[in-house]
């Protein structure tokens, strides 16, 4: 949260308070949402969260992250063989 604030003061110094915020990929379809409202908290000074992360307490299994490895390891191996 100390970042956004950075992020604000910089914002109200430099850009009359201005920011641009761009939300790059790679998070879960589901938790997407979460991050783009902590992002806007925390830009906004929100002092206190509205919302209570979604899947902090998640019981996440190693097994799907090992299936997302290995099939991301054929991959390679099949269509980007130099990436050994």
């Amino acid at each position: 949260m100390e970042g956004y604030r950075i992020v604000r003061g910089v914002a109200n110094k430099y850009c009359d308070g201005r920011i641009l915020i761009v939300q790059e990929g790679g998070y879960h379809v589901t938790y997407s949402a979460y991050c783009l409202h902590a992002t806007l908290e925390g830009v906004l000074l929100i002092p206190i969260p509205l919302l209570s992360d979604p899947i902090a307490y998640y019981p996440e299994g190693e097994s799907l992250a090992i299936l997302a490895i290995e099939s991301m390891k054929e991959y390679h191996q099949q269509f980007v063989p130099f990436l050994k």
